[in-house]
């Protein structure tokens, strides 16, 4: 129970910590004097201390903003006060998940697993050289001595993989939107 207590002290301090001073800010924006800051502040962190895990959380920022902003509504309830302060985009700007929308993660996996598909019909060599450089990020030299090969064999290996790659992806677009085309075609024929 320690080590867990442990590991969320200090992803507070890695990740809470360090937006302090913005949720202080936008509280001051926010609610004005209806609330003290500092109390917010400390409560937010108290109730963050007591997660039993903190792997469900994949904006800290946005994650300590929510819960800054649940303790001031707490607050304000108890006292019996009413905050008409409205809340402007820009204020919603500092608690918005700035992270990438579902479909667009659906879509970059797509396209990952495309990638990935078409990267497995080039040869061994041609596929590890085209993950070190482009994924791993390695450099020619780096790539060259992992593989056994030359500098020039690497850089070839590059381009003629990523030329097939290229080239797949292009056929496989062109199939797709002949299939659509056809698709069109064949449900207005039967339509008519």
């Amino acid at each position: 129970m320690d080590d867990e207590r442990d590991i969320i002290t200090a992803w507070i301090a890695r990740e809470i910590l360090p937006h302090e001073h913005a949720v202080r800010l936008w509280l001051a924006r926010r609610w004005r004097q209806a609330v003290d800051a500092e109390d917010v502040i400390q409560e937010a962190y108290c109730r963050i201390a007591g997660l039993a895990s903190i792997d469900h959380i994949d904006n800290p920022a946005g994650y300590f903003h929510r819960t800054a902003h649940a303790v001031a509504t707490d607050m304000m309830r108890r006292a019996g006060k009413i905050n008409l302060v409205a809340l402007t985009q820009n204020d919603w700007s500092d608690v918005i998940d700035h992270g990438p929308l579902v479909d667009r993660v659906m879509e970059a996996d797509q396209e990952l697993a495309r990638v990935k598909g078409l990267l497995a019909t080039l040869s061994d060599t041609c596929r590890r050289a085209i993950e070190l450089r482009r994924i791993e990020g390695l450099s020619r030299k780096e790539t060259a001595a992992r593989l056994g090969v030359s500098e020039s064999d690497v850089k070839n290996h590059l381009v003629r993989g990523l030329q097939k790659v290229l080239k797949g992806m292009a056929e496989q677009d062109a199939d797709g939107e002949a299939r659509e085309a056809k698709g069109r075609v064949v449900g207005t024929s039967r339509s008519h």
